[in-house]
């Protein structure tokens, strides 16, 4: 295990993993002095840098390369004939196995570790984001990677070995906590064979991870950095990203109370695909996920249309969208990647306990409780560890740990959601009403949500709207909260957003939900806003 200790200056918290990394990839090169049997003896050893597990370009020395001015030999072109995996060094020498090519032994067979740089997809996992991105950076300044950016919403190892990348190598962080520090684990793949070489991990103390958090974490979505914007019609609500087809993770849905579209990002969005939602109505919530494990995204959507709560899952089949199952009375999330549900009732909104859910085409099965440390709806909470993030119903937000007792709670109100009546059947008699607030997803080791300002505080909120809203991510550090502004105050109300790679898609509605510089200009004013913004510099 190794140990950092706290200290003043320039440190590198991770010189363990860079290390390990770095020792698969030393630029060496030397003679096969022998192959027998698809084994190879190679002219150097662990004095070089050789070691067990590495990767070798096989190859001969061709024709002379010629100076085309002053004619002088420069060197002389390369055949790649195979590749070779280290499986066994000394101090002088080496064997290899020979994994691909027709390889026939010749005086002139040399090996390779090559000198460019080495494609690596970076996928950080459930680290926390001012670690990973502290560890990027460290990597990075190395020159001797290039790295790609996984999907922050995968990880999977089976499903980030698919991914269409040109990598050599996934690179996949995993964090635990222990004895109160953080363990950082790194998991190194050969992508072509998808083989696992090499496991190493740290340890992150408080002091370490609280100056990671300064220095990397405010570097989220600084300002300036909107990469594109796009005007949509003013039914557009909600918005999320995925791989719906099973060709790129790379889209983005937008979804209005009728019609869901799938676009692909490029320096434009590009139409790939319309759905019209079977039965429309207010979207309650809307959520993408591979919940059945194939590889695609789902998308989970629940509504109300008059009195009625109806759930749908849609799936890619073939080339568009359709409904797989539909259900009634029953609101659904994908939480985690697993599917879960609560019943709907017309007197209490949200009724009963949170659960796991098997779907059915018409119906569904209710599988284990979702226990919570205290009670929820099924929109309200995300779980970290042992503390659980809550919407309350005035729309603060509050931590708890895993005993139901309240640790934090912010000091007002963030944001204000939508409100239904209970029904009783009875004329005149109220129960209140029951609220689905706004989308709370994690990043990092906190949660992102969306603060919400009113343009005359409470007065006719419905009516007038939002004069201005922002996303925050909140962290827990263990002993307070940690309040990260991670967009720009934007003018409006944030209505939904999405996060994708390195990227960061928000939905925004303009104040009093029209631009009225567009009436000047002879169009239509209202519109939402779709921001396309950088998660990093």
């Amino acid at each position: 295990m190794f140990y950092l200790q706290p200290c003043y200056g320039e440190v590198s918290y991770f010189q363990n993993l860079k290390e390990t990394l770095l020792s698969y990839f030393p630029t060496v090169s030397g003679k096969v002095l022998k192959l027998e049997n698809n084994k190879l003896i190679l002219d150097k050893g662990s004095r070089e840098g050789i070691k067990k597990g590495q990767r070798l370009i096989i190859f001969e020395e061709t024709v002379p390369l010629i100076h085309p001015v002053t004619r002088q030999i420069i060197g002389k072109s390369e055949k790649i004939v195979g590749t070779a995996e280290v499986v066994s060094v000394e101090e002088n020498s080496s064997i290899a196995t020979l994994l691909e090519g027709d390889v026939l032994f010749k005086d002139s067979l040399l090996f390779k570790i090559p000198k460019s740089k080495i494609k690596i997809l970076y996928a950080q996992g459930n680290t926390e984001w001012a670690v990973g991105e502290g560890y990027y950076r460290e990597l990075k300044n190395t020159d001797r990677f290039e790295l790609i950016d996984a999907p922050v919403n995968i990880t999977e190892v089976e499903k980030l070995l698919k991914q269409p990348t040109n990598a050599d190598v996934l690179l996949l962080l995993k964090q635990s906590k222990q004895n109160g520090n953080l363990k950082i684990s790194q998991e190194l793949y050969w992508f072509k064979d998808k083989k696992l070489f090499s496991q190493s991990e740290i340890e992150l103390q408080a002091l370490a991870l609280n100056e990671l958090r300064r220095k990397y974490a405010s570097l989220i979505v600084p300002e300036g950095h909107t990469l594109l914007s796009f005007r949509l019609s003013r039914s557009i609500n909600r918005v999320a990203v995925g791989n719906f087809d099973g060709m790129s993770p790379n889209q983005i849905l937008i979804a209005s109370d009728s019609e869901i579209s799938l676009y692909n990002i490029d320096v434009d969005l590009k139409l790939k695909s319309s759905y019209s939602i079977p039965v429309g109505g207010d979207v309650i919530w809307f959520d993408t996920g591979d919940i059945d494990r194939d590889g695609k995204d789902e998308i989970v959507i629940t509504l109300k249309k008059d009195e009625r709560v109806i759930s749908s899952i849609i799936k890619w089949v073939g080339d568009g969208f359709n409904e797989a199952a539909r259900l009634n009375s029953v609101f659904l999330r994908i939480y985690d990647g697993k599917l879960i549900g609560q019943s709907y009732s017309l007197s209490a909104g949200f009724d009963g306990e949170i659960f796991y859910v098997k779907p059915e085409k018409t119906d569904y099965k209710t599988l284990d409780i979702f226990k919570l440390p205290v009670k929820a709806n099924i929109y309200d909470f995300y779980l970290f560890g042992d503390v659980m993030f809550k919407w309350e119903d005035d729309g603060s937000i509050s931590v708890y740990n895993s005993k139901g007792v309240s640790l934090w709670r912010s000091q007002e109100p963030l944001g204000y959601g939508v409100q239904y009546e209970k029904q009783t059947g009875i004329a005149m008699l109220s129960l209140g009403k029951w609220t689905v607030q706004s989308r709370i997803k994690p990043l990092s080791n906190g949660i992102i949500i969306i603060e919400k300002k009113p343009l005359l505080g409470l007065v006719n909120l419905s009516t007038l709207g939002y004069r201005s809203s922002r996303l925050h991510l909140l962290q827990w550090t263990g002993i307070g909260i940690e309040d990260i502004a991670i967009t720009e105050e934007m003018s409006g109300e944030i209505l939904d957003y999405a996060v994708s790679s390195d990227k960061l898609i928000v939905l925004v509605k303009p104040p009093f939900g029209f631009n009225p510089k567009r009436i000047l200009q002879g169009e239509s004013p209202f519109e939402t806003i779709l921001h396309i913004l950088s998660l990093k510099y």
